[in-house]
C-alpha cells in the first residue's frame, strides 16, 4: 500500500527474503502460504481466520482470505494473493475510517488485482455501500494520503485522493 512517507522498499525485499528463505521445493516464483509468511517472522506475526479480523468493532472480511498481523511490517498494510497483512502497530495511529480504507484497499488487490488506483475505488465504494465510509470519511482518508509522495507504483497521494471522491461518489463498481 505504499503510503508511509520516505518508507523503505522493505515489502519487495521481504518477497525476495521469503523466497530465498524457503525449502528449494517452494522456490517456484509462487507467493508465499500465510504459514509460509509466518514461519518466516520467526513466529511473530500471527493469523486471523476468515470473518474474525475486526478493526475498531467492525468486522472485516475480504472473502475466505486470511489475515496475518504482522507488526513489524514497514508499511500499514500488505497483500498477498491468498492473505492480507495488518501492521495493528501502526493502524493505532490512524482514524477509523482510515482502518478500514486501508484493509478494503488491501482486499481491493485480491479482487481486482495490482492497480492502486482500483484498489483505491475498490475500498472507498465498499465503504460507502457497506455504510462505514462517508463523505467525512473520504476526507479523512484524503487528509492522510495526500502528503503521500509518488513512486513506481503509485500516484501522488492528492492524486489517488482526487480519484478516490469521484469513485466514492459513483454508483458502478470499477
Amino acid at each position: 500500500m505504499r503510503i508511509r512517507r520516505g518508507s523503505s522498499r522493505l515489502a519487495a525485499g521481504l518477497v525476495a527474503l521469503l523466497v530465498l528463505s524457503m525449502p528449494a521445493a517452494a522456490q517456484d516464483n509462487r507467493s508465499p502460504t500465510p504459514e509460509e509468511y509466518i514461519q518466516h517472522t520467526g513466529g511473530e506475526a500471527t493469523l486471523v481466520p476468515s470473518g474474525e479480523f475486526v478493526l475498531d468493532g467492525v468486522k472485516m472480511f475480504c472473502g475466505t482470505r486470511p489475515t496475518i498481523i504482522d507488526n513489524k511490517l514497514d508499511d500499514y498494510g500488505a497483500a498477498y494473493p491468498g492473505f492480507l497483512i495488518m501492521n495493528m502497530r501502526l493502524l493505532s495511529k490512524v482514524t477509523t475510517p482510515v482502518k478500514l480504507w486501508i484493509y478494503s484497499h488491501e482486499c481491493g488487490h485480491q479482487f481486482r488485482g495490482p492497480d492502486e488506483e482500483t484498489a483505491d475505488c475498490f475500498a472507498v465504494q465498499r465503504g460507502r455501500r457497506q455504510g462505514w465510509l462517508s463523505p467525512g470519511g473520504v476526507e479523512e482518508i484524503c487528509q492522510f494520503i495526500s502528503p503521500a509522495k509518488g513512486d513506481s507504483m503509485h500516484f501522488s497521494g492528492s492524486h489517488r485522493c482526487e480519484y478516490m471522491r469521484e469513485c466514492f461518489m459513483e454508483d458502478r463498481i470499477r
